[in-house]
């Protein structure tokens, strides 16, 4: 199967799924993730990329950089199309470059610009629920390639 749904009560739950994510990815991997403003896209990039040795204060949401550099166990690139009108501003970026390093890649408002992402993805789509915690989301994820399901398939079974 290639898609598949996780419901997070809680930060504790979407830390616990930003650890497991952060364990079993293997490099490269494209995370495109979607969601409203405030869906929780910034805090589960966070969340992961602290389980990957990064400090928490230098995650944040690249929505006026559009691109922010994290060094962890490995390298983290980590986009934000919220803000890009074309295509060709993406590759003004140099996606193309990054996109060929041993690296992880996290792309928020993926959906803008999906062709300038490799077809092997995972996308992630953040949507909060109705519930009596605010932290409350449903994770949707999509495999669209072989490494994105092996990834699904071991985030699956966790």
């Amino acid at each position: 199967m290639h898609d598949y749904q996780i419901q997070l009560d809680s930060l504790f739950e979407t830390r616990r799924f930003a650890q497991s994510l952060a364990a079993t990815v293997e490099l490269p991997m494209v995370i495109a993730l979607s969601g409203t403003l405030g869906a929780g896209k910034t805090q589960l990039v966070r969340f992961v990329a602290q389980s990957l040795d990064v400090a928490a204060e230098e995650v944040t949401s690249p929505t006026y950089v559009l691109l922010q550099r994290y060094a962890g166990r490995y390298p983290i690139y980590h986009f934000d199309f919220y803000r890009l009108e074309s295509a060709a501003e993406v590759w003004d970026l140099g996606i193309d470059e990054l996109l060929e390093q041993s690296a992880l890649m996290f792309v928020e408002w993926a959906e803008k610009f999906p062709e300038c992402l490799p077809s092997d993805r995972l996308l992630i789509r953040l949507e909060p629920i109705e519930s009596a915690s605010e932290q409350c989301r449903l994770a949707s994820l999509t495999a669209t390639g072989p490494r994105a399901l092996a990834l699904l398939s071991i985030l699956r079974e966790l």
